[in-house]
């Protein structure tokens, strides 16, 4: 098997299969788990997610990334999407990364899905990750939803139909789920990301954290927000470092979009000069 072999496999889930994919050799004993975004932001985002595993699989390092239940190839439909059962997916997929490949030493965790590995249960299966990668995290689930919800009220607005988020909100709670761009959001999920907020400081478990974030133009900083949070992870005594890189939105643009210089950088967070997250921490 070569270093970049591609392979999938289904492994079972708490509500149905889970769809993994797995790039690099497996005896590798190194192991990346990958943490997707939302909805159509995991479509565009693949080709990233693919020319970092190809990247890192040159180097030695195995990357795996589960389809959470109701999205991609596991099982269920989106309208069936629950934050809890997610949390658990990453839990199973995070053991059978241990069973079958080895400890689970580094993250890449992606927008929303970064407030996933943020979990503790989640974390707690991975007692040897070392190191993580955020792409332009996104930690508050409330403030998400309804950027999520303005999508519906923007292609609304294009079909001379008058919509609020407000609208949209209370549509939820009457019916139960509303549709967004094409996906079914059930009022159980809705209501799990209004509860998200963001964490005053970076969990311990996620070990040293590289954080890259999109700007207009290279040069500019990150956002004040992320700088806040940031900081005062290192005041807590965390190991954080905000990272500014300049292009387009490649999780959100009509196009596939991709980003050599993250794609590079994130190699060179796992694999580079200082970086621990191909062997288990200390």
């Amino acid at each position: 098997m070569t270093n970049d072999a591609l392979a999938g496999e289904f492994i079972a889930g708490r509500a149905g299969p889970l769809f993994v994919l797995r790039r690099g050799s497996p005896t590798s004993g190194r192991c990346v788990l990958v943490v997707p975004p939302f909805a159509e932001e995991m479509n565009k985002s693949r080709r990233m997610v693919a020319l970092a595993s190809i990247r890192l699989a040159a180097a030695g390092v195995v990357t795996v990334m589960p389809d959470l239940y109701g999205t991609g190839d596991s099982g269920g439909d989106f309208a069936d999407a629950d934050w809890e059962l997610w949390q658990d997916d990453l839990v199973r997929t995070a053991r059978w990364c241990v069973s079958t490949l080895g400890p689970v030493t580094g993250v890449l965790a992606i927008r929303l899905g970064c407030a996933l590995a943020c979990d503790e249960q989640v974390l707690a299966v991975m007692p040897e990750v070392s190191r993580t990668v955020f792409w332009q995290p996104v930690l508050d689930g409330s403030r998400f939803l309804t950027q999520f919800l303005r999508l519906r009220v923007a292609a609304s607005m294009a079909n001379d139909v008058r919509e609020s988020v407000a609208d949209l909100r209370r549509e939820l709670s009457v019916v139960g789920e509303i549709e967004v761009s094409g996906y079914r959001i059930p009022s159980g999920l809705a209501s799990a990301l209004d509860e998200i907020t963001e964490p005053p400081v970076l969990p311990v478990g996620l070990g040293v954290v590289e954080w890259f974030e999109l700007v207009r133009e290279s040069g500019l900083p990150v956002a004040p927000s992320s700088s806040r949070l940031i900081q005062a992870s290192v005041a807590a005594g965390r190991s954080v470092a905000g990272h500014s890189l300049a292009g387009e939105p490649f999780w959100a643009a009509t196009e596939i979009v991709t980003n050599e210089e993250f794609v590079r950088e994130t190699a060179r967070a796992f694999t580079g000069p200082g970086s621990t997250a191909g062997s288990a921490a200390s």
